[in-house]
């Protein structure tokens, strides 16, 4: 799993997502001084959400218009020759919808609101809001997100029972402050099973200097989350 919210797909394809409004970024895309001055900004607020060669240096190195939603994207090739998509953060990953047109929809699955009746009220087709929602879970439920926040005064751990190519297995879930804070399978309930899984969470803030990693994806609104 790649750091913070750079994203590596299968084939190699590299994301970095850029907390930034729209009116920005719209102002920042045509000029080339002022789109660096956008993501050194970044970098210095949140250089977590970059990769680790970012600050040896980069060059841009071309625009495409995204074919989705009809917005320019931008690349940066690293001295070490990786180049990574300069995705915004109000588009959704890999150019899925925007965050404020999906917010609502996949705040209301929270309660099991099944797809069709989101097709019927926002559009689309049932299978967009299923595929956009499990698109979801091709990130690390720890670590996804905001490498700098406080523990929550309050944790709960229980274990949910799902199938894995049908077996059964155990999630050891840790929860606080409204937020999925670790989710690890366990391939049964035994004490040393759990205590395996439970123990890459708290194995997890003490590889991060700042406080524990948020993956606040079904907490926080789409819009203003710097999730990516």
């Amino acid at each position: 799993m790649a750091d913070g919210t750079v994203e590596r797909s299968s084939r190699g394809h590299r994301t970095i997502c850029l907390p930034v409004s729209e009116e920005a970024y719209a102002r920042a895309i045509d000029d080339p001084a002022a789109f660096r001055r956008l993501l050194d900004q970044g970098f210095r607020t949140a250089p977590d959400l970059f990769p680790p060669g970012f600050a040896r240096g980069y060059a841009l190195k071309d625009e495409r218009m995204s074919a989705k939603q009809g917005a320019p994207i931008r690349r940066i090739l690293l001295s070490d020759g990786a180049a990574y998509s300069i995705r915004p953060s109000f588009l959704m990953p890999y150019m899925a919808g925007r965050a404020d047109a999906v917010e609502g929809p996949l705040f209301l699955r929270r309660f099991g609101v099944p797809y069709w009746a989101l097709a019927r009220i926002f559009g689309r087709d049932p299978m967009y809001w299923y595929r956009l929602e499990c698109g979801l879970g091709r990130f690390s439920v720890v670590g996804a997100t905001m490498r700098r926040a406080e523990i929550p005064i309050h944790l709960l751990a229980d274990e949910h029972h799902q199938t894995i190519d049908g077996r059964k297995v155990y999630v050891a879930t840790t929860v606080g402050d409204g937020c999925v804070l670790g989710a690890e399978p366990a391939a049964a309930a035994g004490a040393d099973d759990l205590e395996a899984a439970y123990g890459v969470f708290r194995a997890e803030p003490r590889r991060i200097r700042h406080g524990w990693p948020c993956s606040r994806w079904w907490c926080c609104s789409a819009a203003s989350c710097t999730a990516g």
